[in-house]
């Protein structure tokens, strides 16, 4: 790709603390750059300081891709900010003249979109990481404004990435939809796993050397129902312990919960750490959450071979065949607890799940086969 014909993408996200659709935008940016195409990504600060940048912007920075700051990004509904953060993009989109604006996440996708058609941009594409429908805790008028954007942002967008099959099938009931939809699960390379020992130590010294470790990586947030996951704790072995790896605005919240359960000693929030590396420390890995569209943080735990329980929720089915590769359950206290304690007492389980879950993820989920695919469509006259 020569100096006069190269493509210019701008990739749009809504916060840059560090999650999969965070990783997702990463993963696409370097890969983008290294094919040859102009490459600067645009976000707000972090989801849990909106005064300082979160950590993509440090790993986007080390790999040489500018990065552009949307002050007015908010996750939450805000009228006036939102007007404001469309007019900042239109000014960022005026000044950069991308070729093709890949946007991200259902406020970033609404807001995005609109500024790209207004500035009459040649190629809109949205990833939707998940659907609003999901989102059962939210108010009613929430969810039905949220309906609304998604379904605006279909409509701006020229082309429309889904990341696991039962959302690209709702959408594809969704008119003006069909046309537009791709299908392209997200890729998981090889990551460089420390070993289970050296993992404990350096991630949390804290806990017991002999103890049964569960718990996962994630924001603490109301979508990640850890608090159903501390809740199961009171009615397992006191060998076991919950591990929880991520920040978030429920910290408090949760620390409370933890005090009022006289839990400790057995639970341990860990704060965000780049934790990919650690997860083999994990006897058991969970993931509780109300909403997901296809977790990298599953796709890790099964490139670890471990045994994995989740949320019965539509990205997680395209990774786990539950009862063969994992299980997946209603995330109550009383069905974490009982399918813990039984993966606790079946050692076999453990292993005959997590290498299946393994030989899934080496088959279905390729990085490669994930960025071939998307590249594809900022060249593609598809739309």
């Amino acid at each position: 790709m020569t100096s006069q014909d190269r493509t210019s993408i701008l990739y749009l996200i809504t916060k840059s603390n560090w999650g999969g659709a965070q990783k997702y935008v990463f993963d696409l940016a370097v890969a983008a750059k290294a094919q040859g195409y102009e490459v600067s990504v645009a976000c707000g600060m972090s989801e849990f300081d909106s005064a300082q940048p979160g950590p993509l912007v440090a790993k986007l920075r080390q790999q040489g891709i500018p990065v552009h700051f949307v002050s007015s990004f908010n996750r939450d509904i805000s009228i006036f900010n939102d007007f404001r953060a469309c007019f900042e993009i239109i000014s960022l989109i005026r000044k950069i003249k991308p070729d093709v604006l890949h946007i991200n996440s259902s406020k970033a996708g609404g807001i995005g979109a609109l500024a790209g058609r207004l500035t009459r941009l040649p190629k809109i594409i949205f990833t939707s990481h998940g659907l609003p429908s999901d989102e059962t805790w939210r108010p009613a008028w929430q969810i039905k404004l949220i309906r609304l954007a998604t379904w605006l942002t279909i409509v701006l967008s020229h082309h429309i990435i889904t990341i696991s099959t039962p959302n690209f099938n709702e959408l594809k009931s969704i008119r003006g939809a069909t046309n537009k939809l791709s299908l392209i699960h997200n890729g998981v390379s090889a990551v460089a796993f420390i070993d289970k020992a050296k993992a404990r130590k350096e991630l949390a010294p804290q806990v017991p050397p002999r103890a049964f470790w569960f718990g996962g990586i994630g924001e603490l947030c109301e979508n990640k129902n850890w608090s159903a996951a501390i809740k199961a704790v009171s009615a397992l072995p006191d060998k076991i312990h919950l591990v929880i790896v991520g920040e978030g605005d429920q910290r408090t919240e949760l620390e409370k919960l933890i005090i009022k359960l006289n839990l400790s000693d057995r639970v341990h929030l860990l704060g965000f750490v780049d934790a990919a590396k650690y997860i083999q420390a994990f006897d058991v890995f969970i993931l509780p959450s109300k909403k997901e569209g296809l977790p990298y943080v599953l796709l890790e735990a099964g490139m670890a071979s471990l045994a994995v329980v989740a949320s019965d929720l539509p990205g997680n089915r395209d990774i786990i065949e539950s009862g063969q590769s994992g299980f997946l359950i209603t995330p109550t206290p009383e069905l974490i607890s009982t399918t813990v304690h039984m993966l606790f007492r079946d050692e076999g389980m453990r292993r005959s799940i997590g290498e299946q879950l393994r030989e899934t993820i080496d088959h279905k989920f390729s990085t490669k086969e994930m960025l071939q695919k998307t590249l594809a469509l900022y060249s593609s006259n598809k739309s």
